[in-house]
């Protein structure tokens, strides 16, 4: 059994990559489940086969401890431990390939709380596990949105200690243009980087921008190196996800023809 979270910043993608993932996984004879995690996602275009909305809601949370919907959301994901036991019961009974984890709209509220590495390490138990940072691609374009989303992506990899595969979402929204930047960056990811040594990105109280510069480099080296450009909503670049998850949870080797009990 395989495990895949999708993990990113809000407006993403992650759920509409959730459902098309799903699909195409089952297209190509994989037995593939959902789990959604987002316990206040008031509608999903899927219907999940394991849901935490069954023990918990933002909703409950609000009206149980008297918060307003940022405190209860905070709340119900850090409440959302004491389910893991009943989660992990309906997702063995279901005995799927692949688990595809929907993740709450807010990235903060879940990557950088204890509970969501918790449940991450958790819900995998020594399975094969790759994550799936989303990242829009129009917010690639400029230094001033790549630069900070780099370092969320490495800050995010460092929290839940998986591997973790760039997905830049949205493709369709692009100019030829742009698609070609966008190309250009993931070949050569720090090339551009050069020419803003200097600048004032970097400079930050009084470190050293050289300093900064290094950061800078290795989140992007991080967020950019094999990172995959899609388009969910016109299928563009599932192929190609497809197989840089199997070079993490299988070694490059394909299981369109395997059982569930081969794999699991």
């Amino acid at each position: 059994m395989y495990y895949v979270f999708l993990l990113g910043p809000a407006g993403s993608g992650k759920s509409l990559l959730t459902a098309v993932l799903h699909d195409w996984l089952e297209e190509h004879g994989m037995n593939a489940i959902t789990l959604n995690l987002d316990p206040a996602a008031d509608w999903l275009p899927y219907t999940p086969d394991v849901d935490i909305r069954n023990y918990i809601t933002v909703e409950d949370v609000m009206k149980r401890y008297n918060l307003g919907p940022n405190g209860a959301l905070v709340t119900a994901v850090d409440l959302s431990i004491n389910y893991i036991k009943e989660l992990i019961d309906e997702i063995d009974e279901l005995k799927p390939n692949y688990v595809i984890v929907d993740t709450p709209g807010q990235l903060e509220v879940f990557a950088f709380r204890k509970a969501g590495p918790i449940m991450i390490d958790a819900l995998a138990r020594g399975f094969k596990t790759a994550v799936l940072f989303l990242l829009e691609a129009y917010m690639l374009l400029k230094p001033s949105t790549l630069i900070p989303l780099s370092i969320l992506s490495l800050a995010t990899a460092l929290s839940h200690r998986k591997p973790q595969i760039t997905i830049i979402t949205k493709s369709d929204l692009l100019s030829k243009e742009e698609t070609a930047h966008i190309l250009r960056l993931l070949e050569n990811p720090l090339d551009f980087l050069t020419t803003l040594k200097g600048y004032e990105y970097f400079i930050v109280s009084n470190t050293p921008s050289d300093e900064i510069l290094t950061i800078v480099e290795t989140a992007i080296r991080n967020t950019l190196e094999n990172a995959v450009l899609i388009s969910a909503l016109i299928g563009q670049g599932i192929d190609e996800l497809y197989a840089g998850l199997q070079r993490i949870l299988a070694g490059g080797e394909d299981f369109y023809t395997e059982e569930p009990s081969e794999i699991l």
